[in-house]
């Protein structure tokens, strides 16, 4: 029961959160997935097996002088290794002093385990911007960075990751197609943690 209701409060999260790179009047955020930039709202959709590592790579630009925290989340805070980064893992916080159009990147290499396996799982970059001097919040976001569909085989070795989405010009232009692919995840999501609970 417990794992449902964290899934739907997830759900709800990647129903509303924002699109894989975003601006606003506060900052800039560009996402790259293995070195590629994934602008607006296209999210990568690897299949990997259990232990395969990828890379996130976030470059924050901030239009006003601030202290910046981020972290990588998932659903839960283990349900991906971080072999790599400014952070140790999921949920905990790596923090910058960022001056006025300042861009800083954080970058992690990270491998899914054998929490989600035979499943799938978001893994999501979360941001906080606070005023220096008084503490106070400026802004703060989250958004799925990649939704993540992990095999049951292990990973022996390197190769390429495969994305069982391809990022073609229909896709990209639909303007139905972010609310689709957040109807799929919820309802990916549910099946999963139903499985899970048989």
């Amino acid at each position: 029961m417990y794992k449902l209701i964290i899934a739907c409060t997830v759900c709800l999260l990647v129903l509303f959160s924002m699109p894989a790179s975003s601006e606003s009047s506060n900052l800039k955020v560009d996402m790259y997935y293995n070195d590629q930039l994934h602008p607006g709202a296209s999210i990568p959709k690897p299949l990997l097996k259990i232990g395969e590592p990828f890379k996130l790579r976030f470059e924050v630009t901030c239009y006003k002088k601030n202290f910046l925290s981020v972290m990588l989340t998932s659903i839960g805070e283990n349900d991906f290794d971080i072999i790599k980064g400014p952070t140790p893992r999921l949920g905990s916080f790596t923090d910058e002093v960022m001056e006025i159009n300042e861009t800083k990147v954080f970058e992690w290499t990270v491998a899914p385990n054998e929490e989600w396996a035979g499943g799938s799982a978001p893994i999501n970059f979360f941001y906080q911007m606070n005023d220096l001097n008084t503490a106070k919040l400026i802004t703060t976001g989250e958004f799925t960075a990649a939704y993540v569909t992990i095999s049951e085989e292990y990973y022996d070795g390197p190769g390429s990751t495969t994305d069982s989405t391809s990022n073609s010009e229909d896709e990209s232009s639909s303007p139905s197609t972010p609310a689709f692919t957040a109807l799929c995840s919820v309802f990916a999501l549910v099946l999963a943690v139903i499985y899970k609970r048989k």
